[in-house]
């Protein structure tokens, strides 16, 4: 009884750690109709949602934070996030995005190896090939 009780207790110590070692950011910007949302990430789950309100909404969580560098910027044309890993301690985390834009929002995608998943859409979708970048 006793081993099993250390081992739970190693388990939420375990967890308990994994959270702290996640940075969640959280943002909001007012958009204008039209404006483009741009996202560059690599090894990224990212989740889009849209909306009928003239804003966008990001949660990008950073496995092992310390290992990415993070930046957000929103000008007249719309919103940017790029997020790039650190060298050397970068590779040992994932990052995933949860984004909800306005439905009349154009979107701008450079991904390596990532995982996009696009909820509720009511729109024409055309992709570019998907043939690495030289």
């Amino acid at each position: 009884m006793r081993l099993l009780d250390n081992a739970w207790k190693a388990l939420k110590l375990l967890g308990a750690a994994r959270e702290m070692a996640i940075d969640t950011r959280r943002f909001n910007w007012d958009v204008a109709p039209g404006n483009t949302f741009f996202l560059q990430a690599e090894q990224a789950d990212i989740r889009l949602v849209t909306h009928h309100r003239p804003e966008v909404l990001a949660k990008v969580e950073l496995q092992a934070g310390f290992g990415w560098q993070l930046l957000s910027e929103q000008d007249e044309a719309g919103v940017y996030i790029i997020v790039r890993r650190k060298q050397l301690i970068g590779s040992i985390g994932r990052c995933r995005f949860d984004i909800t834009i306005p439905d009349d929002m154009h979107v701008s995608f450079k991904l390596d190896q990532c995982n996009v998943c696009l909820d509720d859409l009511n729109t024409s979708l055309d992709l570019p090939p998907l043939a690495s970048e030289l």
